[in-house]
């Protein structure tokens, strides 16, 4: 059985003790990369974007004191 990587903001952000608020704030401002800690999976023609955090980079990313983190 595979363990789930992938998880859907509200998800994510009680994984990280984070509120959800404050992960999408951090996803808008750059701090995680598309595809590698964050991905897409709004369905087309949705007005409303949807996204997936890989949790354990995501964690990764929080970890790294601000002035070595890459901004994307």
């Amino acid at each position: 059985m595979s363990q789930k990587i992938w998880y859907f903001t509200n998800e994510a952000a009680i994984a990280l003790d984070l509120p959800a608020k404050k992960l999408r704030e951090l996803n808008r401002s750059g701090l995680f990369k598309m595809g590698y800690h964050v991905r897409d999976v709004t369905p087309p023609n949705s007005k409303l974007p949807r996204y997936q955090f890989h949790v354990e980079r995501c964690s990764k990313q929080l970890e790294t004191p601000p002035e070595k983190r890459k901004s994307y």
